[in-house]
Formats: C-alpha cells, sequence, structure tokens
C-alpha cells in the first residue's frame, strides 16, 4: 500500500505527507534562510537568496508564508 502524497507548500511537487508539510530540500533551504537571517537580522530577500543560494522566489514565497 502506497502513503499519502501532498503536495509541498512552497515548491508544490508531490511528496509523502511531513508533519512540516514542506518537501527535504524545502526544509532544508528554509533551515538555511533561518539561520542566515538569525546572524543577520536586517537583510533583503535579495540578499538572502544571493547568501544561501535560494532562488528570489522561493526567499519570497517563504517570507509570505511565515515559514521561517
Amino acid at each position: 500500500m502506497q502513503g499519502i502524497l501532498k503536495k509541498c507548500r512552497l515548491c508544490k511537487i508531490e511528496m509523502k505527507t511531513s508533519p512540516f508539510a514542506m518537501c527535504d530540500t524545502c526544509l532544508m533551504e528554509s533551515n538555511l534562510i533561518k539561520n542566515y537571517i538569525i546572524k543577520h537580522p536586517h537583510v533583503s530577500i535579495e540578499q538572502i537568496s544571493v547568501a544561501t543560494n535560494v532562488p528570489y522566489e522561493k526567499v519570497q514565497c517563504m517570507v509570505k508564508l511565515g515559514v521561517n
């Protein structure tokens, strides 16, 4: 029997159910962004994107959804 599939709330790819509602990649990127913001609290989305190598649109979506 196959597990229940849901879509990641950020990148929309199908994944197995997760308590975080995010795929492993987005969860890892979210942690990178969170750690970067903790060390550099007054940065722009563009600076976060460049420093973490996460696409600008994805960082923007994370901020909008309040992922961090």
